[in-house]
C-alpha cells in the first residue's frame, strides 16, 4: 500500500526532473552566430579607434595609418579581472556575446603556464594580465581565446604603459 502511493511522487519528481535538464539546455544553448568574428561592421557600444582618440589623442592621420595594420595590442592590465577583460572586449566588439566568449575561454586547452597574478580560466586556464596580446575583430571566439591563453608577450609588471589597447 505504501509503495502505491509513493510511485506517483517519485514519477513526478523524475518528470519534473527532466523538465527542467531539457530546459536548461535550451537557456544555456549558445548560438553558432555568437562565435563568429565580429569584423569591423559589428555594432559595439564603441571602436577600438574611439580608444586612440580618446586615450591616445590620435589624429584623423594617425588613424589612416593605423587601419593599414588588422590587429591591435591589447594589455589587460594590473588589477584586471577576467569579468573586466571580457566585458572590455565586448564593450569595443571584439567579442558579440560574453558568454559565447567565456564558453571558448574554458574550452579552449591552454598549453602555457601563466605567470605571478595570472587570472584563472576555467580548471586549467589562465590569462597573463601584464602582458600584451595581438587581437582583432576578425578573430572568432575561439581564436581570440587560443590567443589569450597561449600567445602572451608577457612583459612584467614594471613595463605597464597603463593603456588597455596600443596600435
Amino acid at each position: 500500500m505504501k509503495m502505491k502511493k509513493l510511485l506517483p511522487i517519485f514519477v513526478a519528481l523524475i518528470v519534473v526532473g527532466l523538465g527542467y535538464v531539457i530546459w536548461q539546455k535550451k537557456v544555456n544553448k549558445i548560438s553558432e552566430e555568437d562565435f563568429k568574428a565580429p569584423g569591423k561592421t559589428w555594432q559595439s557600444s564603441k571602436k577600438v579607434e574611439d580608444y586612440f582618440v580618446e586615450k591616445l589623442r590620435f589624429t584623423q592621420s594617425d588613424l589612416e595609418r593605423q587601419k593599414q595594420s588588422q590587429t591591435v595590442d591589447f594589455r589587460p592590465g594590473k588589477g584586471s579581472t577576467l569579468e573586466a577583460v571580457i566585458s572590455n572586449l565586448k564593450y569595443y566588439g571584439f567579442i558579440r556575446s560574453e558568454k559565447a566568449f567565456k564558453y571558448a575561454l574554458e574550452h579552449t586547452k591552454d598549453t602555457t603556464q601563466g605567470n605571478p597574478g595570472a587570472l584563472s580560466v576555467g580548471t586549467n586556464g589562465s590569462i597573463d594580465i601584464v602582458a600584451s596580446y595581438r587581437i582583432s575583430e576578425n578573430m572568432t571566439a575561439q581564436e581570440l581565446a587560443d590567443t589569450l591563453l597561449n600567445k602572451s608577450h608577457y612583459f612584467g609588471p614594471s613595463d605597464e604603459y597603463g593603456y588597455m589597447f596600443m596600435p
